[in-house]
């Protein structure tokens, strides 16, 4: 397998941390202002009520403490890395579709904002996942490998 790099170590953080303050910051504005966040969108379509959305907000601050933690250490954040980049292609592809299909009447910079948005996390978590930093297991600590197994 190839060498981890200290460049591969470090897009790995840069990354994870954009996840982090990105979906903090969705996750804030869901939890806490989502009559504002339908507001911004425009679309005619909102419900009455969107307090309801409240727990994707809660969701995504988890996802954000998460991503956050993980760049600490990214050596051993492989299903974290999948994970993450599933669910943002999947959020491309919904966001893709409700807005070629017309079921988004929002304004339409919003939608191919978080269309991009999301396209561009999603093929930064598939890039990381092909790299070698994510694939790598932790090293043993010395005392660890160096002991011998009770017989």
């Amino acid at each position: 397998m190839a060498e981890t790099t200290r460049s591969d170590s470090d897009a790995a953080r840069i990354i994870f941390y954009v996840v982090a303050v990105l979906m903090a910051i969705y996750g804030l504005a869901l939890l806490l202002f989502p009559q504002a966040m339908f507001t911004l969108s425009e679309d005619p379509g909102v419900p009455a009520n969107p307090g309801w959305v409240r727990w994707a907000g809660g969701l995504l601050l988890g996802t954000a403490i998460a991503a956050w933690l993980a760049a600490s250490n990214p050596e051993s954040q492989r299903p974290l890395v999948v994970g993450l980049a599933t669910a943002f292609t999947l959020i491309t592809l919904a966001l893709l579709y409700s807005t070629l299909v017309g079921d988004y009447r929002g304004v339409r910079l919003l939608s191919w904002l978080q269309i991009l948005g999301n396209a561009a996390l999603a093929a930064a978590m598939w890039w990381l996942s092909s790299r070698p930093i994510v694939m790598t297991q932790l090293p043993r600590s010395r005392t660890q490998s160096s002991a011998k197994p009770k017989t």
